[in-house]
């Protein structure tokens, strides 16, 4: 995308510590999958396989943000099916990463009181 702002990513440490969890499970190629991923998300912050996720409870984001859940296909079975949340703000050109899980440790998503927790973490709302 030639002459627009780039994004840049943070990470939170909510998602630092889920990462790490799956990383010492998955090692070396679940990593660079990842690595890959978030290139991308650099460049196309909705791609075909993530969409809008609802917020917990009656919570609303600071303005300007937006909440998206995207699949990962890394490999067979529960485990391998990869789930990123995260965060965007277009105005600012800036993606923070919520949660990375597997659909073996939250079939769904996480519970929502420790999701809106994260989310309050993350962004001071």
């Amino acid at each position: 995308m030639t002459g627009s702002t780039p994004f840049s990513i943070e990470a939170s440490d909510n998602f630092k510590r889920s990462f790490k969890k799956l990383a010492k499970v998955h090692r070396d190629s679940f990593v660079a999958v990842i690595g890959k991923t978030l290139e991308d998300l650099i460049d196309d912050q909705y791609p075909n396989n993530s969409r809008n996720e609802p917020l917990p409870g009656k919570s609303q984001l600071p303005e300007d943000w937006t909440f998206h859940k995207l699949e990962i296909r890394f490999a067979k079975g529960a485990s391998g099916q990869i789930r990123l949340m995260y965060l965007v703000n277009a105005t600012t050109c800036t993606i923070r990463l919520v949660w990375i899980y597997s659909h073996e440790q939250f079939a769904k998503r996480p519970a929502d009181d420790d999701l809106k927790s994260v989310l309050r973490e993350i962004l001071d709302f």
